[in-house]
């Protein structure tokens, strides 16, 4: 913990500060749009089907969230020029991948998406809780950040690993896997402790910041809605639609990350760091809003027609999840690798947010 001194200074700072847009954008657009996880939920446990939760999902805002990243990446020309080589490297390897895998081990492929979606969507919350930490300015436990990013990152295991451990793990009709020699009781043993461990933390970490004063209400909100229904979304389907269950946190975590690029892209362009071009054009509020979301509709559009089609034509003899995994996967694991190396580097000190432009809401 930080000294008495650090303490009392910070105690009297301006509270509406540690909010990004401000109290109202944030708790609708970040916290509050946790409400669609209950909403889609209800839909699976009233008995919709999967291909209506999987594409209403992916095409209302699934796919919109992840084309955002390719305009705010990709599409803006100091970015692209300052990161060609990843940008390069990613666009060429990542899509291999993904049709390799499709041909040769779907299984596999589809194991290996399923931990690295549910690291990214847990990566997310954790990078919105550095942005609040450093607008707040509050003092904190020296541990504090680990204590966050350890409940964070945990928070969705303790009942998936044990399904996980009982192959009752599925997305659609294919088991998930774990590697043989983790498939045994010492595995969510492990899991459920160090949960136990830094949920404990956190709690204790939590009453000393709120009996001080110090208590940053949009992180510590943040965090506990994550982790109720991170911890509880595995438990609420079993089979082929806990996949769909799943589809209420894909939901959340989108409409967040469209909110988080819509608000990156207005201040870039607010701050003339966009060059002339489509991504200027669709940046700001009022009217470039529904320009913004309706390019990255109509993308996600087009992408779900080809494949439809090509899932049709059966050029290569397999089923439609496959081709439908092959196309979305392609586009969706870039953004998996954008944001992990984004929302890693952004916060860190001395990184400037004309260089990595998700950097711009804790400074703005």
């Amino acid at each position: 913990m930080q000294g008495p001194q650090a303490a009392t200074a910070a105690a009297v700072a301006p509270s509406g500060r540690a909010w990004i847009q401000g109290q109202r954008w944030d708790l609708g657009w970040l916290i509050g749009s946790a409400i669609i996880v209950p909403a889609v939920l209800i839909a699976v446990w009233a008995g919709a089907g999967s291909m209506e939760i999987n594409l209403g999902v992916t095409a209302i805002i699934g796919g919109p969230h992840l084309f955002s990243t390719y305009l705010a990446t990709f599409g803006d020309a100091r970015f692209r020029r300052r990161h060609m080589p990843l940008l390069a490297a990613v666009s060429l390897a990542v899509p291999a991948l993904v049709v390799w895998g499709t041909l040769t081990n779907f299984q596999v492929l589809l194991s290996i998406f399923i931990f690295t979606a549910s690291f990214h969507v847990l990566h997310q919350n954790a990078y919105l809780t550095d942005i609040y930490r450093r607008r707040s300015g509050l003092p904190e436990w020296r541990s504090a950040r680990w204590i966050d990013y350890g409940l964070l990152l945990l928070c969705i295991y303790p009942i998936a690993s044990w399904k996980l451990v009982h192959s009752d793990f599925y997305l659609g009709e294919v088991e998930i896997l774990l590697p043989p020699f983790l498939k045994i009781p010492a595995t969510y043993y492990a899991v459920w402790a160090a949960f136990a461990f830094f949920l404990i933390l956190w709690t204790c970490k939590t009453v000393w910041e709120w009996r001080r004063g110090l208590l940053n209400r949009p992180k510590t909100l943040l965090i506990a809605i994550t982790t109720v229904i991170a911890f509880l979304v595995p438990a609420a389907a079993t089979g082929p639609r806990l996949e769909l269950a799943f589809q209420s946190v894909n939901a959340w975590h989108s409409i967040q990350y469209l909110g988080i690029v819509w608000f990156i892209l207005r201040m870039r362009k607010a701050r003339g760091e966009l060059g002339d071009g489509l991504v200027k054009r669709l940046a700001g509020q009022g009217r470039a809003s529904f320009y913004f979301y309706g390019f990255c509709f109509a993308v996600t559009l087009a992408l779900l027609g080809t494949l439809i089609t090509l899932a049709s034509a059966d050029p290569w003899g397999l089923n439609f999840d496959q081709y439908y995994y092959m196309g979305v996967l392609s586009a969706l694991l870039v953004h998996y690798v954008l944001d992990a190396y984004l929302f890693t580097v952004s916060n860190l000190q001395g990184t400037r947010p004309e260089e990595i432009p998700f950097a711009i809401p804790a400074a703005a």
